[in-house]
Parts: structure tokens; sequence; C-alpha cells
């Protein structure tokens, strides 16, 4: 059947490829990298900044694609408060981008393992989350008030068409990377049926809606398991499919050896999104394996806490030795907060807990991780 969602492969060399994805009008150049917008905004960012050459330079292509967080705008302000608005491109002022929305269930997870741990952090609940994971879907507590929920493979679609999202994803289950084979296997099947549950729900809408949707390949750092997943799911790549369950708390080459092993195996036609990971490293060696998409919230969070993506590695700019460091944060770019401002200004602002400096880190680590991607694009396209 024919596909919504444009994608087609400008060059490849072995698995590493660059791509052009249209869809809804919007054209974009693969791989990407997609800021984590999680309840209609990205931290500390006016959305208009991420298409501006005054802000972002001149090195990088206007941002095209953002994320949005399913679970979160369910819960506030309510995803029908969003339709009524006229779907979240209206909502936030983002009408001439695309917008994914992740389907809920790494937030299940996060959640399950806030339980567990007691863990206290920037998403912390402010109320005890119950969750129980059922054939039918997953049952889960509000984090902000306590009040019951239930998701399924079904309505879990249905929020993410109120939302007006223009990829999709299914209701997978995210297992902890503790987890033993039988949990892991268990719980990948029960994401198969989920799968299978949202196309076929999906479907009489397909050409009516303004969304695609993408399945969502698990099976944690078993091999076997990945490749069922695989075998199982990619019948449903219609327009782009997803590796999810990686890069939470496994060691780096755990997490390397899946994506090397997984990625080739998709279907090369579609595009690949990598959910989660987002360091200039883990970029480099993705895209090398043929991933087209990728996002991660440690670009935002790390410049809240002070911290900027460069050349020589991380910069934690609180460190004394910046006080006085009147030189950029990297000399190969040029976003607005290169151009404009020292590692001496930022370390002032962190020092006085100034928002602007977390704001113009996280600026910069956008358009770095951007800019990584752009450069190794244009040798590809050049080679």
């Amino acid at each position: 059947m024919q596909s919504k969602l444009n994608f087609k492969i400008l060059k490849q060399r072995w698995n590493a490829r660059v791509g052009e994805l249209t869809l809804n009008g919007v054209t974009l150049q693969t791989p990407v990298f997609m800021p984590v917008g999680t309840k209609a905004t990205i931290k500390g960012l006016i959305l208009d900044l991420l298409r501006d050459p005054k802000y972002i330079g001149t090195k990088i292509d206007p941002i095209k694609l953002i994320l949005a967080n399913t679970f979160h705008l369910y819960l506030r302000p309510w995803s029908e408060l969003i339709q009524q608005a006229g779907g979240l491109h209206q909502f936030e002022h983002r009408n001439d981008g695309l917008i994914l929305t992740d389907s809920g269930g790494f937030q299940v997870f996060s959640l399950w393992l806030s339980n567990r741990h007691s863990e206290q952090s920037e998403e912390a609940p402010r109320h005890q989350v119950n969750i129980k994971l059922t054939e039918d879907g997953v049952k889960f507590s509000s984090p902000y008030d306590g009040s019951k929920h239930f998701f399924t493979p079904e309505n879990v679609v249905d929020t993410q068409r109120a939302l007006g999202s223009d990829i999709m994803m299914v209701l997978d289950v995210c297992s902890p990377w503790t987890a033993d084979k039988t949990t892991v296997a268990k719980q990948m099947q029960m994401t198969h049926r989920r799968a299978k549950r949202a196309f076929d729900h999906f479907q009489p809408y397909y050409d009516e809606a303004r969304g695609v949707l993408f399945p969502i390949i698990q099976g944690g750092s078993y091999l076997d398991l990945r490749q069922e997943s695989i075998e199982t799911l990619s019948e449903y790549a219609r327009d782009g499919i997803a590796i999810g369950g990686v890069s939470v708390g496994e060691e780096k080459e755990k997490v390397q050896e899946v994506i090397s092993y997984t990625t080739p195996k998709l279907p090369n036609e579609k595009p690949r999104y990598l959910m989660g990971v987002g360091t200039p490293e883990d970029l480099l060696f993705a895209i090398e394996q043929g991933i087209d998409m990728f996002d991660c919230v440690s670009a935002t969070r790390y410049g809240r806490h002070g911290i900027a993506f460069s050349d020589e590695g991380l910069i934690k700019i609180t460190n004394a030795k910046y006080a006085s460091d009147f030189s950029p944060l990297t000399s190969t770019c040029d976003c607005y907060a290169c151009r404009n401002f020292t590692k001496a200004y930022f370390h002032h602002l962190q020092k006085e807990k100034e928002m602007l400096g977390g704001i113009l880190l996280g600026l910069h680590n956008i358009v770095y991780l951007n800019r990584i991607l752009s450069d190794w694009k244009k040798k590809m396209l050049e080679s």
C-alpha cells in the first residue's frame, strides 16, 4: 500500500546513508536529531529560534522535526484540550515543522523505576505512581494528582491523533536492562501483540489522519529476541520503524552491540528511528549503522546543568578553570551562544543560577548535535 511518508535514500555507503524525508508538506534531510519538547515546549526555548540562522547559525538547516510526549500531554493539559486548540502545531506555534509523539511506554518504564528505586529527579512524581501491566494495556495513576488512567494500544493511537502528531508511536513495553531473558521475551511478545492491535485500529483512519504510525523493536540486549522482534514488526513498517529499549542503564558496549546488530536488518527503504540516544559519540556510531532519526533529553538537560558539548568533549562550565576563559564554547560552532559569549560568561551565569545560562547552553547543545550530523551528511554526499 502507498505510504504517506516519502523517504528516499540520496547516498548510501555500506549501512550508512543520507536520506530525504517528506511528510505533510515538510521535507528534511536525514540523519536528524530531534530536540525533545516533552510538554509542548523545549525547556527554555522559543521554537522560532530553531529555524532562525541568527540563533542556530548557518552550518545547519532549520530544525524541522521535534518531539512531544503523549503521556504528559494526555495528563496535562489534556489531549482533548489540545485538539480543541487545533492540535499541537497550533497550540505550540509549530505550523511549519513536524512533530513526533512517543506513546508513553517509556514514561511508564521510567515511573516504574522511580517507584522501585525511590529516585528523585527533575521529573520525579509528586504522587506515588501505581502501575500495572495487563494484556489489555497499562493501568497507572497520575504522577501529578494520583488520578487513575488506562492506556491501551488503541486509545494511545487516538490520543496521538487528537494531538495532531505527524509521526506516532505504538504503545510498547520497555524492559529494564536487568530483566532476565524470560521476562524480556514475555514483554517483547506483548509489544508485538500491542503493535498489531494499534495498526489494526489505525488502518481505517490512515488516509484521513495527519500522522503515520511506527512500530518499536524491543528485545533488550538479547540479539535472538531482537531478531524475532525485527521479523515480527517489519511488516508494520509502512512508513518507518523504531528501535526502543536501548540506553536504559546497560553498558555502552551492549548498547552498541544491539544497535549494530539490529539496524542493518530493518527495512532499508524506510526511516529508522533510534529512541532516547543523543550524545555526539552515540550519534556518530549509530549513523554508520544506518540510523536516520534520534531524540534525547540530554541536550537541554545538560545545558540546564551547565554542561556543553564541544569538540574536546563535555565542558562542565562551573569548573573554576573557566572563570577567566574568554574563548567560545567550541570554535567550530556558529550558534548564537558561541558567536556572542565566552566560557567565562557562562561560568558566571551558572554560578549565579541565572536561567539564561541554561537556555543558551541548551540551544548550543541542540545545534551542536545537528551540526555534527550536517557535517557528516555533507561529507557523505560529496564522497
